[in-house]
């Protein structure tokens, strides 16, 4: 018996195409993956997709629908080999590619989400700090990146989702000491991460260290994250502190 999670995609058959046929085609599926085994979804600009959850991709039915749209794609959601087979119709032929794309990601820029895959912010904070740094200088260095930089009395603060990645890219390029302070407001770890030019990022957690990069015993003699902002010069609320201090 084919176990059925409906928070799990298998597999899926998308077009541009009305949510009409892909009922019908979820009709001829396994008798245990209709109703709750699969299900259809509306996205963006008439694009739908029949998501299935059990069983192996079922190629035959991409066909089928092939034969009134084009191009129709079969999405196999595998987890160490998801796929994406775009099928057209080129007059009397099938034409098939690979698409160099997660199924989820394709899904998602047609205005679907599929279930198993949806995206969870992280609760962690994070804040970059590259010393004796200004903005512009950054900015030059790393001209397309997706955060702010911020002028601070000891260089500059990057603020973004990138943060950390960026704080080290700018450390590098510029051969200058860099931080990077994270948070997770969920369970209260935080760990400190200092780049130095020639040397690999080492870092501080009394909680949960990286088991990937060298420990440090404190920053700037501080141990408390409290103290490690106070020392650096970071505001509290960049990592979701009270501003207080309470």
């Amino acid at each position: 018996m084919i176990k059925i999670f409906r928070d799990d995609t298998q597999w899926a058959i998308a077009a541009s195409v009305s949510t009409v046929a892909l009922e019908q085609l979820a009709r001829q599926l396994p008798q245990e993956m209709q109703g709750e085994g699969s299900k259809v979804v509306a996205g963006k600009d008439g694009f739908a997709a029949l998501l299935v959850f059990g069983d192996l991709p079922d190629e035959t039915l991409a066909r089928q629908l092939l034969a009134t749209v084009t191009p129709v794609y079969l999405l196999d959601f595998d987890d160490e080999a998801p796929v994406v087979a775009k099928l057209d119709r080129k007059k009397t032929r099938l034409v098939e590619t690979r698409v160099d794309e997660h199924p989820a990601d394709l899904l998602e820029k047609h205005g679907i989400v599929a279930p198993g895959y949806e995206f969870t912010p992280s609760p962690i904070a994070a804040v970059g700090l590259v010393e004796e740094t200004t903005s512009a200088e950054a900015t030059r260095a790393i001209p397309d990146a997706e955060v702010e930089f911020r002028e601070h009395p000891r260089g500059v603060l990057i603020l973004g989702d990138e943060s950390g990645m960026i704080a080290g890219m700018v450390s590098e390029s510029l051969a200058r000491r860099a931080y990077m302070v994270l948070r997770n407001p969920e369970d209260g770890w935080f760990c400190c991460v200092l780049y130095e030019p020639g040397r690999e990022p080492a870092s501080f957690s009394p909680v949960r260290p990286d088991a990937n990069s060298p420990p440090l015993d404190n920053i700037l003699g501080e141990t408390t994250l409290e103290g490690i902002l106070r020392v650096l010069g970071i505001p509290r609320e960049l990592l979701g502190l009270p501003a207080d201090g309470r």
